[in-house]
């Protein structure tokens, strides 16, 4: 497609928030064009968990657990340690259970164990986060077939595999629409009434994540589209970002064998949550060193510890014996594939003594040493761990010893742009009267401060796409549903 485009609303990004916001837009009976540098609609619903989180949901009250969007906020305000934005928690809370209660309505496969307290990160005060049975792909069962339908009824025009170039202006505090490339190189100017940057986050875009992250380096599962586009093309025009500077990693995570910045997938990460299963092994940094009881139950005390180690890494070293005893450190590796990494992975390494093993996986060959010898004496002698570590049930003394090394990873980016209460992307003279943001591009610190709060990702990308669906079909002078909010 060349030319020019001429919609009512263009939603750029068909994932978590782009296609609930063009679903609502179609059904409100406008023309929506959405834009999507992959080749399919749903974004990082194809990959993820997608936990979701609400407080007074019907399912709550069928289950006897008494919830608010009140207790909602709280809980949000009191993990974020007040780093999250209030006004867009508030917002994101309060239209929480309805979304959850939609989706029901509309078939989505909960899990039977849903809603609970669940300890990836720093857990709820109360049973709050809900998931499908097929992950973010139970999402796409909802979502998928209605975006579906108003494409093949001429609602919605969508532009796979087409990147957003540039945003236009239109004078001071709004825009007119914007350029987008498709496969073929060719470029498509679309005028809109209306844009939603619904584009995702920059957590695949290893070049541009250290210079809105102070520095921090990639790594993660991100995907390959998740490159900051739409970010970087509001910043271009003059919007704000906000949140570099709430960075956490997340604790842990493989490389893949060939790369410096990609993981294997979530799923194939460490099993290193001590609630899911009690480590055997100890955590060490390139000096060699502990920096953190491994068995700490809160989550959110190891992810700080390791924002302060270098390059953001540490290796978890353990000996034959409590290979042959503990359970399955990486349960979704098969035998041979362990093998295989053990044999020629750079980010595992094995030796017949602690000095080989350090040289081969690059630690500190007398800090490791030392570290090692501490932690069998003390519990040798039944000492108190220093780090006030609990669960010690072996030693790291039998010959061969082993090491694999992990990395702080990241699976949302921080940073994004700055909205009002009414998710009007801000630029240095206040909000653009017609250009609007939700979904990763907010930045993952918006809803979650410098911490991980469960499902304040994909419920309120959820919930704002589809509040975000609804103002373009207003007409000029009428309140919209968002000015009401």
């Amino acid at each position: 497609m060349t030319g020019t485009v001429t919609t009512d609303l263009l939603v750029v990004g068909a994932g978590t928030a782009g296609l609930p916001a063009a679903i609502e837009a179609a059904r409100a009976g406008l023309r929506v064009t959405v834009v999507e540098q992959a080749d399919r609609a749903g974004g990082t619903l194809w990959r993820s968990w997608a936990q979701m989180s609400a407080g007074g949901t019907a399912l709550q009250r069928s289950k006897g657990i008494r919830d608010s969007p009140e207790l909602h906020y709280d809980d949000v305000m009191r993990i974020s340690k007040n780093t999250a934005d209030p006004g867009l928690v508030r917002l994101a809370v309060e239209r929480a259970p309805e979304t959850v209660d939609w989706l029901m309505s509309a078939g989505f496969d909960m899990d039977p164990d849903a809603p609970a307290i669940l300890y990836f990160h720093e857990p709820y005060s109360l049973p709050r986060t809900y998931w499908g049975r097929n992950g973010g792909r139970s999402v796409l069962e909802v979502l998928l077939p209605r975006f579906e339908r108003w494409c093949a009824a001429g609602s919605v025009e969508f532009l796979s595999s087409h990147t957003m170039t540039a945003l236009h202006p239109d004078g001071p505090g709004r825009v007119r629409g914007a350029s987008v490339t498709g496969p073929d190189g060719s470029i498509t100017d679309i005028e809109a009434a209306t844009v939603v940057l619904t584009s995702g986050g920059y957590a695949g875009n290893a070049e541009l994540f250290p210079r809105l992250t102070g520095g921090a380096p990639l790594v993660g599962p991100g995907a390959p589209t998740s490159t900051g586009s739409g970010l970087r093309a509001a910043v271009d025009l003059g919007a704000r970002v906000r949140g570099g500077d709430l960075f956490l990693p997340t604790y842990g995570g493989v490389l893949l064998r060939d790369s410096t910045a990609k993981t294997v997938p979530l799923d194939d990460f460490p099993v290193l949550t001590p609630q899911s299963r009690a480590p055997w092994e100890i955590h060490v940094n390139a000096r060699g060193e502990r920096f953190v009881a491994e068995d700490d139950a809160s989550v959110d005390v190891r992810e700080n510890a390791l924002l302060d180690q270098p390059d953001l890494r540490f290796w978890v070293v353990y000996d034959e014996a409590i290979r042959r005893a503990a359970p399955a450190l990486l349960p979704t590796w098969p035998d041979s594939e362990l093998a295989a990494a053990f044999s020629d992975h750079p980010s595992f390494a094995t030796a017949a003594t602690l000095a080989g093993l350090a040289e081969a996986a690059g630690i500190d060959p007398d800090g490791l040493a030392a570290t090692v010898s501490e932690y069998n004496a003390a519990l040798a002698s039944g000492a108190r761990d220093r780090f006030g570590r609990e669960h010690r049930p072996l030693p790291v003394a039998e010959p061969p010893f082993y090491a694999v090394l992990n990395h702080g990873s990241t699976l949302k980016s921080p940073a994004g742009l700055a909205v009002d209460g009414r998710l009007r992307v801000l630029g240095v003279e206040g909000p653009f009267e017609n250009l609007y943001a939700a979904g990763e591009v907010l930045g993952g610190s918006a809803l979650s401060g410098k911490s991980f709060v469960s499902g304040m990702s994909v419920t309120p990308a959820l919930s704002f796409g589809r509040m975000l669906g609804a103002p373009a079909a207003e007409s000029p002078g009428k309140a919209s549903y968002v000015e009401q909010v």
